[in-house]
């Protein structure tokens, strides 16, 4: 069995690392069986050079055997993958030169392409350094020692490429830690075109069980792209017969192929749990609300917010629409866990649990008077009250108790303001997230 790994074929204005991944399947399925289902490995989100989502693909080919399971349609037939492989002499090289041809073909002129093919994957290591960090040339050069690989225009993807042939479903040590995404892809003409996906048809597969990231809550698609590439739409879940099951009801466009993919989109797989010494990562703090939101030019939202490190400011941006009323509501005090992007000072929230609240008051309405009955009025600061038609003074009275507005548990931004890797608030208490029935037995390699 060989593992092939491809990153860097796209650019910002266009193009899909995982269409060039399915034209090396539609390629390569003549004379070999794909081993396990394709792998989109989502990376460090904050690096300066990454074009859009920044994934990169695994696959794995070789002589398929054992039981099999459908994941995609192309025109020319239904895809599968094989649970097993038994051994056979494959050559590195030969693939690694029709992997090649395919990506000068379809990688766009602007992107740094880079593809290993492998009998052995990588250190699971180098995927925790490629989602949380940058991975360095030493680390890089030691990886790839053994495989067959290629770069082209300087081949920056070959880090990318590496880091998703490392990555396992059961990264980290755990139970099954991963979620699947169905691409329809359009057919090639059509690219560039405004896609013809209703907005009734997402709201038919939003309602699909375990089904997630569809739309935003005022009813707007979220898995439909903007760019000029080539997905149609890209429908997410926590299991993959939901998906494969529900797809046909998007419409009226329909996709010319699609692919199954099984990822680790939805992981918070990229967060670490202290600062980095430079900026330009994801981090998870606990701590308390140091300062109320103050509202920016922008229609931004920033709170001072004190941790075991010390103090930051966390920013809710407006595209993140209703969740900056989540950081109005909060006051000093609030205890808070913290998930974003940190840099320069400031941690980009792209989620937050409440833990635990502080007592809420406010001043109550002032006093009337109790010789004639009229409203008094402050008489200064700290001074108490005046009745202005019969002279009397009253104390202030007690600030009166107020049930806070937010509950406890976790709040984020709208599907379509969420980063790939960033786990939706309504799934973190979902065990079956981490419980997942394994496809194939090779999954938990």
């Amino acid at each position: 069995m060989l593992h092939v790994g491809i990153d860097d074929t796209d650019s910002l204005d266009g193009g899909c690392t995982t269409w060039v991944a399915l034209r090396v399947i539609e390629e390569l399925l003549p004379d070999f069986d794909l081993i396990g289902p394709p792998r989109l490995v989502r990376l460090n989100p904050d690096v300066p050079w990454k074009t859009r989502g920044n994934g990169a693909v695994a696959l794995a080919f070789g002589r398929g055997a054992g039981e099999q399971m459908q994941v995609g349609e192309l025109p020319g037939g239904p895809v599968f993958a094989h649970a097993e492989a038994v051994p056979a002499a494959l050559d590195a090289e030969a693939l690694l030169e029709r992997v090649l041809a395919i990506m000068r073909a379809e990688a766009r002129p602007s992107a740094q392409p880079g593809v290993i093919v492998s009998e052995t994957r990588p250190p699971e290591g180098l995927y925790w350094q490629g989602v949380r960090g940058i991975v360095r040339d030493t680390q890089l050069r030691e990886a790839l020692e053994g495989s067959a690989h290629a770069g082209l225009n300087g081949g920056r993807g070959l880090a990318g490429a590496t880091c998703a042939l490392a990555w396992s479903p059961r990264s980290g040590g755990v139970a099954l830690r991963c979620t699947w995404e169905l691409l329809g892809y359009r057919e090639r003409d059509r690219w560039g075109t405004p896609r013809k996906i209703s907005a009734e048809s997402v709201t038919a597969v939003a309602a699909v069980e375990k089904t997630f990231g569809c739309r935003d809550p005022d009813g707007s698609p979220a898995m439909v792209p903007h760019s000029p590439c080539p997905v149609l739409w890209g429908l997410r879940g926590l299991e993959p017969a939901p998906l494969t099951a529900g797809f046909a009801a998007l419409g009226p466009e329909q996709p010319e192929r699609w692919l199954l993919w099984q990822t680790n989109q939805a992981t918070d797989d990229h967060y670490a749990t202290a600062l980095p010494a430079e900026g330009g990562a994801s981090v998870r703090l606990s701590g308390t609300v140091a300062a109320a939101a103050q509202s920016r030019r922008g229609g931004h939202r920033f709170f001072g917010f004190a941790h075991e490190g010390g103090e930051l400011e966390c920013a809710a941006f407006e595209p993140s629409g209703d969740f900056r009323h989540v950081v109005d509501m909060l006051v000093p005090d609030d205890e808070l866990e913290v998930c974003g992007s940190f840099e320069a000072g400031v941690l980009k929230l792209e989620k937050l649990r409440v833990i635990a609240l502080a007592p809420r008051q406010r001043k109550p309405p002032n006093p009337v008077c109790p010789e004639c009955g009229a409203r008094t009025h402050s008489a200064g600061r700290d001074v108490g009250y005046r009745c202005r038609p019969c002279g009397t003074k009253l104390a202030a009275p007690a600030l009166e108790s107020v049930a806070p507005a937010l509950a406890p548990g976790w709040y984020d931004p709208p599907a379509s303001a969420r980063r790939h890797l960033v786990r939706p608030a309504r799934l973190m208490a979902l065990t079956i997230f981490f419980n997942q029935r394994p496809i194939f037995k090779m999954e938990t390699a």
